[in-house]
């Protein structure tokens, strides 16, 4: 809209010209004591709508008489009232385009420029420019959802006098309904000529669906509409497993006259309430209903009210449409600016939907996992409940290595199809066991475990009568193919570092009784047997291992272990390259680091036109070593490395902390593997330990210790404090070096790190508790002893806990021994305060606030005639690998996610 003043003279006679010019001076050029110029006051809507009444008031001022007014290049439609305002100078504007200035209708669309206003006095004229856009009046079906067993009313203004009434929604008559495919609690059905027919009597409910028309009209409105169920369905071919009307799309629609109706009169004969005065019934047929609906003039909410009913059936999200076929009176459009002709309307079932407790689980061949189905609330339906659970293969096939179980039934599912679980009368869970059978598919150390997904078989609930109701919820389910505890005995040494690889293989180092590093892999399927065989996964790379590794000097029982690895091929030509570092203090303080390189690649070895997974030589994995630093004393105590090769080490010595990072080089004249050295960084410290280091992707290289003294360029803040040192890893500026903690002594044991997140475990310490600011909080109450905490790349708190009781009131945790993280996930193990061992699941939640933990404890378990645990790694939030000792023998052994053993 553009809108300009003007004001023009209107003295122009011939006399005037004529004067002499001292007496044009004093004439109608004279402006000492002229009027103002008369102005047009005001800016008009810039839109107008068909059917609407479109008026602005405009305001004046100046000029020296009484003003008169005119409108030029106006439409036909708009035009300036006969009657001035009174109350001040100025005059309406008014129209309804469509109907004012010969019922024009939609010819009245469009947009109008250069409309003219002008004012004078007789003397002087002002006048305005403006522009003004016609559009259709929409309609629209406002989105709502329905809940079966309660009226849906939608959030309107009731006293508005441009909403219509609402019914009387207290209303809730019964209906006899007429199933033409049904079936009762657990019974089995084959095919669609296993559903019966028959009656159910029921309550149903007004359902109030929203059509809002868009600017109120000043004549009436009517649209005719249309509610739709599911369409009509064919007989079933006799081959189809269910009937049509549960085939398909038709699993998510509404079946019209057994779901919901318009007109409960005409469908089922009696019972049901007048319409409001704003509705007509016009007809009812198999499939749905037909309807006009009024808008009085000025109104712009009305609704349409639909019968839903209350059934027996359980049903997940099911629609039904409503659709504007015809304005049949009044103007307003269906399909142009902004109109919603058609929306499908959800109902939701109040039947309990059944979901797993467990978003995925690991079972080892031959042995059983318990999985626990919950209700969305208890069963208060006063009868049991069903669903059917099945397990699909990665073809997305009913799979035939598990079966399912219950009390009395076992199932496999390729076989038998899926099992039924029942929810007794008052209960909110039940139970059931997934077995893996022994001698799988797969069986090959350099393949992913497999995969397999439980869900609930919804096609059991179509038509079925005291059925839950079911999430599309899955479960992870990973078959774990290393089923025996991996014993010192078979290895030859004991294990004092253990880290997870890619596919589920271990590496695990330690000092035998020769005094001799052993550094070797366990493959995925728990066999530590190397041989000549490269594709079995297994390789010893220590000490007089008989594959080149490099000179071992003199060292202590401190070694690290580091892994990274990912998959650096393609869709079709996949290949996994995995690095392993190795690193250990020396008797000459200079330290010792070692990198490895193992790769798999998928090749075609046998010419028969399949691709098999192939390892590289066991004799080129090894790379390079070196002490980390030329000069100077280096402790080496911790060790990391990345996806690239990168490795990175941390040492204690001249009173600092010291990082540096080797890479990966290649010499110009043999072509063989180096190591670089880009950087090493120290970072100046009083009495510090080093519990770890980690590459990660987006805050670089972290070390995490404590300290006796102010860290450079830090603050004492109590006796001992936490630090968090952090650098730039391609060798940039140092990031961050900062010191936290209480006024305590704040000394942690271990650290571990997922992503930015990273983790400090202690014996003693605190009590911690998070402030809701990065800090901890001062005033914390309790008891310190055992400890968890997790901050971020900047050093601010974000969760912290005491562990304390184990379930089932088995003791107190009295230190910790091991820790490792996935994800959000973290878990511990040490000994009890009554020296048990041990093992618990955690989680970081995220909560700032005191009503809520930010790490709560999940769950426990302890692990009887154990003597201690050595150390503990995760595999990506499926196993456990841990390494404890047993009287005069170590074992590993491995956990589910939740503390269930997967070997014994």
């Amino acid at each position: 809209m553009s809108l300009s003043t003007n004001a023009v003279p209107v003295c122009r006679s011939m006399k005037a010209l004529l004067l002499a010019l001292p007496l044009l001076l004093m004439g109608c050029g004279d402006t000492s004591n002229s009027p103002e110029d008369p102005r047009i006051l005001g800016f008009p809507p810039q839109v107008a709508y068909l059917g609407v009444d479109y008026n602005y008031n405009f305001g004046a001022v100046g000029g020296d008489n009484l003003l008169n007014y005119s409108l030029v290049n106006n439409p036909s439609w708009l035009a300036l009232e006969a009657t001035t305002n009174k109350a001040r100078k100025g005059i309406v504007l008014r129209g309804v385009p469509g109907i004012t200035g010969g019922r024009e209708g939609e010819d009245d669309l469009g947009q109008y420029d250069s409309i003219r206003i002008a004012t004078n006095d007789g003397n002087l004229i002002g006048d305005s420019e403006f522009s003004v856009e016609v559009r259709h009046n929409p309609l629209e079906v406002v989105s709502g959802t329905v809940t079966e067993g309660e009226p849906y009313e939608p959030d309107v203004s009731k006293d508005s006098d441009e909403v219509c009434g609402i019914p009387d929604m207290s209303v809730s008559p019964d209906v006899t309904v007429n199933h033409q495919k049904l079936v009762t609690g657990n019974e089995e059905v084959a095919g669609p000529g296993d559903y019966g027919s028959g009656s159910r009597n029921y309550q149903t409910y007004r359902s109030l669906i929203r059509v809002d028309l868009g600017q109120p009209s000043v004549e009436p409105v009517s649209v005719r509409f249309r509610i739709q169920g599911q369409e009509a369905c064919d007989s079933a071919d006799a081959g189809e497993e269910l009937p049509c009307e549960y085939e398909g799309g038709n699993q998510g629609r509404a079946l019209y006259g057994e779901d919901l109706v318009l007109d409960g009169n005409t469908r089922y004969g009696s019972g049901f309430p007048e319409p409001p005065d704003y509705i007509e019934y016009l007809n009812e047929d198999e499939t749905g209903g037909t309807g006009l609906l009024h808008f009085e003039a000025g109104q712009t909410t009305c609704f349409i009210p639909v019968w839903v009913h209350d059934d027996s059936l359980a049903e997940n999200t099911e629609f039904f449409d409503v659709e504007l076929e015809e304005v049949t009176e009044g103007i307003a459009a269906l399909d142009q600016d902004g109109a919603v002709r058609t929306r499908s309307i959800p109902v939701e079932d109040e039947t309990p939907t059944a979901d797993f407790e467990a978003e995925s689980i690991t079972v080892s061949e031959g042995r059983s996992r318990q999985v626990t189905a919950t209700l969305s609330r208890s069963n208060d339906t006063g009868a049991a409940l069903y669903a059917a659970v099945e397990v699909l293969n990665q073809e997305n096939e009913l799979a035939s290595d598990v079966e399912v179980c219950n009390s009395s039934t076992c199932v496999t599912p390729s076989e038998d199809g899926s099992l039924v679980i029942e929810f007794g009368a008052g209960d909110d869970q039940t139970t059931f066991d997934v077995i893996a059978q022994s001698g799988g598919e797969s069986g090959a150390p350099l393949q992913e475990e497999r995969m397999r997904e439980l869900q609930f078989d919804q096609s059991f609930q179509y038509g079925r009568e005291f059925a839950a109701a079911t999430t599309d919820s899955t479960v992870e389910t990973y078959i774990n193919e290393w089923t025996d505890d991996v014993t010192q005995s078979q290895l030859g040494f004991p294990v004092k570092s253990l880290v997870a690889g890619t596919l589920g293989e271990v590496y695990v180092a330690g000092v035998d009784s020769s005094n001799k590093i052993r550094l070797q892999s366990i493959n995925r399927l728990g066999s530590p047997d190397s041989g000549a065989d490269a594709q079995n996964d297994v390789v010893a790379l220590g000490q007089d291992s008989g594959v080149d590794s490099g000179d071992w000097p003199q060292t202590s029982d401190s070694i690290q272990l580091a892994f990274a690895g990912e998959n650096t091929g393609t869709t079709g030509s996949p290949q996994v390259t995995r690095y392993l570092g190795l690193a250990y203090p020396t008797a000459s303080d200079e330290g010792m680091v070692k990198l490895f390189r193992s790769t798999i690649s998928q090749e075609d070895t046998d010419n028969d036109g399949t691709n098999e997974a192939v390892r590289s030589e066991k004799s080129e994995e090894f790379l390079w070593q070196r002490a980390p630093v030329a000069d100077g004393t280096w402790n080496q105590q911790a060790l990391s490395v990345n996806q690239d090769g990168n490795l990175y080490a941390g040492a204690l010595g001249d009173d600092s902390v010291r990082v540096t990072r080797i890479d990966t080089g290649e010499d110009s004249d043999t072509g063989e593997p180096v190591a670089d050295q880009p950087w090493t960084e120290p970072l100046k410290a009083t009495a510090p330990s080093l519990n770890g280091l980690f590459a990660t992707g987006t805050a670089g290289i972290v070390a995490l210790g404590s300290d006796g003294g102010a860290v450079d360029p830090g603050t004492i803040i109590g006796g001992e404090d936490f630090y968090l040192f952090s650098r730039n890893a391609d060798g940039g500026a140092v990031n961050e070096r900062v010191q936290f903690g209480t006024e305590g002594d704040d000394n942690a044991r271990l650290s571990e790190a997922d992503g930015s997140r990273f983790w400090l475990a202690g014996d003693e310490g605190g009590p911690y508790e998070v402030d809701g600011s990065g800090g901890f909080e001062e005033d914390a109450e309790g008891d310190s002893g055992p400890f968890l905490i997790a901050v971020n790349s900047n050093g601010d708190l974000q969760g912290a806990i005491h562990p304390g009781s184990l379930e089932d009131q088995k003791g107190q945790v009295g230190n910790i021994r091991a820790l490792a993280v996935s994800g959000d996930n973290a878990f511990i193990a040490g000994q009890t305060e009554d020296e048990r061992v041990y093992l618990m699941g955690l989680r970081y939640t995220g909560s700032q606030s005191g009503d809520e933990p930010s790490i709560e404890q999940r769950w426990s378990a302890t692990i009887d005639d154990v003597d201690a645990i050595v150390d503990m790694d995760s595999y990506r939030d499926r196993k456990l690998y841990l390494v404890m000792d047993v009287g005069n023998e170590q074992r590993i052994r491995l956990y589910d996610q939740v503390g269930n053993p997967l070997t014994q």
